[in-house]
């Protein structure tokens, strides 16, 4: 995404967005350490390659993730840093040592540790950053574009942490308030609607694909490879053109782009909508209700109500309680009536006394 950023001042309140251009090889105001970097024969290319390629430009600050391809640069199986020598010089200085851990927020004992997982490299682009210089016992942080060629060394998420002219600690930009305003000498290349802002990947990256501007080719640097001897060429990657005599950013996505994907998204998520109104309202899922209102409506089950009925109600029952009528009323039981008055008079027949039929069962009811 294209996007327009200020600034803060050095004193790190919002302000009028002051930013201080810094050249390649320049070491800037209260620099940590004494130069690191290695000018490597592709320092010079990266630069000078800028200045004609930047100008198709953009039209404001391009976020970029840190693994893009030809982001960084530099000459392959040549270090762009000493990180050696800057790590022994903060050990020999702990005051500086201490506003430098406190700087890139780790301790004081990490700093060997940390250094050595970073992986040297070089802008291929101008870059905003937040930089840092140490003045009166205490690290200042200050909002800065380095130019494309400075050497850096960035995290395992792609994200530069300590510029390599001055030993000074990097950390992301800061927006501020109001009008960007740019501070030192501008080089010829240097375009304000042509800077980058670099963002950490989601993962950390086992290797950095970089871009030698000298071979014009390309190159995996293993993360943490602080000599670079380990470098590998590979094809050009993917999105990158073929024979290129530079390396190219992702477009950014314009508003129209934006709006576009908004105005899909409903689109791309209304099948599993219909999916759901289909499985709850559809025919597909009717006849599972038609066999259920089956189930309880239908002649398919009426027969079963009948045989009920017929067991209640029906001649089939009738002859069951003409036969107990019989066994009631007529002649033929009369003896068995006597003969259950008999045993009515005896104590051992009393319990069976009724013999009436209940009453849901009379033919009347």
């Amino acid at each position: 995404m294209a996007m327009i950023l200020t600034v803060t001042l050095p004193s790190g309140k919002k302000g009028g967005g002051e930013i201080f251009l810094q050249t390649a090889s320049a070491a800037g105001p209260d620099p940590f350490t004494p130069s690191t970097s290695i000018q490597d024969k592709d320092a010079a290319a990266s630069s000078a390659s800028k200045s004609s390629a930047g100008a198709d430009g953009g039209t404001g600050t391009l976020v970029v993730n840190g693994s893009h391809p030809g982001l960084y640069g530099g000459t392959r199986n040549v270090a762009s840093c000493d990180v050696e020598k800057q790590v022994k010089f903060l050990t020999q200085n702990s005051d500086k040592a201490q506003a430098f851990a406190g700087a890139l927020n780790i301790r004081q004992s990490e700093i060997p540790q940390y250094m050595g997982s970073l992986t040297p490299t070089r802008l291929v682009w101008d870059t905003r950053v937040t930089n840092h210089g140490y003045k009166s016992g205490a690290a200042t942080s200050y909002q800065a574009i380095l130019q494309a060629g400075t050497a850096v060394l960035i995290d395992n998420r792609g994200v530069p942490r300590v510029r390599c002219a001055c030993g000074n600690p990097l950390t992301p930009p800061v927006a501020g308030e109001g009008k960007q305003k740019f501070t030192g000498r501008q080089w010829s290349s240097f375009q304000p609607s042509n800077l980058v802002v670099v963002t950490p990947t989601e993962k950390p990256m086992k290797a950095v694909t970089m871009f030698d501007q000298e071979r014009k080719g390309w190159f995996q640097r293993p993360s943490g490879d602080l000599l670079g001897k380990s470098d590998e060429e590979v094809p050009t990657p993917k999105g990158q053109p073929a024979e290129t005599p530079f390396p190219v950013l992702p477009p950014p996505a314009s508003p129209e782009e934006h709006h576009d994907k908004k105005e899909e998204s409903p689109e791309k998520d209304q099948p599993k909508d219909d999916g759901g109104k289909r499985d709850n309202d559809q025919p597909k899922d009717q006849p599972k209700d038609d066999d259920t209102k089956k189930d309880n409506d239908q002649p398919k089950d009426q027969p079963k109500d009948d045989d009920t009925k017929k067991d209640n109600d029906q001649p089939k029952d009738q002859p069951k309680d003409d036969d107990t009528k019989k066994d009631n009323d007529q002649p033929k039981d009369q003896p068995k009536d006597d003969d259950t008055k008999k045993d009515n008079d005896q104590p051992k027949e009393q319990p069976p006394a009724p013999v009436e039929p209940p009453a849901p069962y009379s033919p009347q009811s």
